[in-house]
């Protein structure tokens, strides 16, 4: 003789544990989202303040402006800092090496390259031990 067993559809079996769950990864660092403060500058001379890491230096006047990189020991930038700076009026503009410092560029003058024209724009990344990189657009 056979049993026909039909299961019964409203009939549920236990349910199995759940697994376990892996821990949340690492978040990793938030990227760079442009320039912290933009600085104009006016005046012939200025020197790069602490301030102006992650800056963006803009540079309006007729006449010949300069900006001077200092020394680390006047002014701590941390290793990797870069200053942005555009030249924005119609004068010369020159960033020189304060004293202590060295600019590497592909300038004509490496050591105190100029902003090619007007709208013209550099960066100057700092390498550490008075070492800065001015790359861009420049002469």
């Amino acid at each position: 003789m056979s049993v026909n067993l039909t299961p019964n559809p409203n009939v549920l079996g236990p349910t199995g544990p759940t697994g376990p769950t892996g821990s949340t990864g690492p978040t990793g660092p938030v990227g760079p989202g442009g320039v912290d403060a933009i600085n104009v500058q006016s005046g012939t001379l200025y020197t790069l303040a602490l301030a102006d890491q992650d800056s963006l230096i803009s540079i309006s006047n007729a006449g010949t402006q300069t900006i001077v990189i200092p020394q680390n020991s006047s002014v701590s930038f941390a290793t990797g800092a870069a200053v942005n700076i555009v030249r924005a009026g119609t004068g010369p503009v020159q960033v020189t090496q304060g004293s202590g410092t060295t600019i590497r560029s592909t300038g004509a003058t490496a050591t105190g390259p100029y902003l090619r024209a007007q709208y013209s724009a550099v960066t100057a990344l700092y390498e550490g031990t008075n070492v800065w990189y001015v790359i861009g657009d420049i002469s």
